[in-house]
């Protein structure tokens, strides 16, 4: 009996964290409730956040895949059919609008996503990787020398390979922010290493 593949993969890279659990409840819940049922749950558990991803995507065997950090969450019951309804024939990527919510619970500071060309410095316009999503097919992986930057890395080089992404004005996620993130864990020696290891490699 022919195996039917699913129309989307929501990947979820789950690491040591505060609340971890809360958090993983909260994100496999948002994607429960969805209104589009045509999906499958990846969660991984192997290594930091660029290799703990890329063994995501690996695993995934959708036709679209989605990124979902343990800390953030679907923000409405149609935000996979949404995205699903985004990709055309020729679209390889797609990136949405996000809200944040940080540790006392309040939903603040939507962002919308807009490319710049000096993305790769770490002027990040599009947002965590949990607004993006794209084709199981012919798909980059993060590099797995970073943490900080990993996100407008792989961002930019996407948008050398494919073009710009798709994008999809839409608050579809709401991104968990507070302490408990890289941002505030990552030392500023680290994200400088980081800082010139892009410009290095993307001049």
């Amino acid at each position: 009996m022919e195996t039917k593949v699913p129309k989307i993969s929501v990947v979820i890279p789950i690491h040591n964290m505060a609340n971890g659990a809360f958090f993983l409840w909260r994100a496999v819940n948002s994607i429960m409730n969805q209104s589009f049922k045509d999906y499958e749950i990846v969660i991984v558990r192997e290594g930091e956040m660029a290799p703990n991803t890329n063994a995501g995507i690996k695993k995934a065997t959708g036709e679209i895949v989605k990124i979902l950090y343990l800390d953030d969450y679907l923000a409405h019951p149609d935000s996979l059919k949404d995205i699903v309804g985004a990709f055309s024939t020729e679209t390889q990527w797609v990136v949405t609008g996000c809200l944040h919510q940080r540790t006392d619970g309040e939903v603040e500071s939507p962002h919308y996503p807009t490319w710049n060309d000096e993305l790769h410095t770490g002027k990040n316009s599009i947002g965590s990787p949990s607004v993006l999503s794209f084709r199981n097919k012919g798909h980059l992986l993060f590099d797995e020398t970073l943490t900080w930057l990993l996100d407008c890395d792989l961002y930019k080089r996407y948008y050398d390979q494919y073009g710009p992404p798709t994008i999809l004005n839409d608050l579809n996620v709401v991104i968990g922010t507070g302490d408990h993130q890289s941002t505030y864990l990552i030392s500023n020696e680290r994200k400088t290493q980081e800082h010139e290891y892009l410009i290095k490699k993307h001049s």
